[in-house]
């Protein structure tokens, strides 16, 4: 009976282990994003349609490695439980149409200059951090350590550290200053300004 099912025993593994060897860790999911906004340009009217197509791939990355609603519940913080879900779904996208149409741009003119070097991976539970060193031409050298976590069996990057100080961290305190000034409503028409802008 044993020897009957050894080779579907081994069928099944030969069909398991491929998946589990290529499944995207931590590192590949930073390189990947990172690779991405490097090779972003700059919308101009001089733009090709195949660099359009390739801008417009470049900035789908970020919907596949960015743990976007968890970040957009971060930095709303209490006025998150204050909203309906229909805002909590326009603002999360609204959030990642900020990400595409105004970060992408300014990262990559930032890293295109930058010698990145992937110096480690911390794994952490379901959490992982990616540790890596940029060096700039005027800036010198930058540690940037990019924090993931284990959502639906992917890694998602849900924060990124420049010099130890926490990128969300920083959001999330200028949002929380702008709602108390000018309530939440006033927060959306701003971000919408900046889109606009873009």
């Amino acid at each position: 009976m044993k020897k009957k099912f050894l080779p579907y025993t081994l069928t099944l593994l030969t069909l398991i282990f491929p998946l589990i060897s290529w499944a995207d860790e931590p590192t590949s999911i930073v390189q990947k994003l990172v690779e991405s906004v490097r090779t972003f340009k700059p919308e101009t009217p001089s733009l090709s349609p195949q660099e359009r197509a390739a801008n417009s791939k470049a900035q789908k990355v970020s919907e596949e490695t960015v743990a976007v609603q968890d970040l957009a519940k971060r930095i709303l913080g209490p006025q998150w439980g204050k909203i309906s879900a229909t805002e909590q779904k326009d603002f999360t996208h609204l959030l990642m149409q900020l990400l595409q149409k105004i970060a992408y741009p300014k990262s990559a003119e930032f890293f295109g200059v930058l010698k990145i070097d992937y110096t480690g991976e911390k794994m952490n539970g379901t959490g992982a951090t990616v540790e890596t060193k940029v060096s700039h031409p005027q800036e010198g050298q930058v540690s940037i350590d990019y924090q993931l976590h284990q959502a639906n069996g992917k890694w998602l990057i849900d924060d990124v550290l420049l010099d130890g100080v926490s990128l969300i961290t920083n959001v999330q305190s200028q949002v929380q200053q702008l709602i108390a000034k000018e309530s939440y409503q006033g927060l959306i028409k701003r971000m919408r300004e900046k889109l606009a802008e873009s």
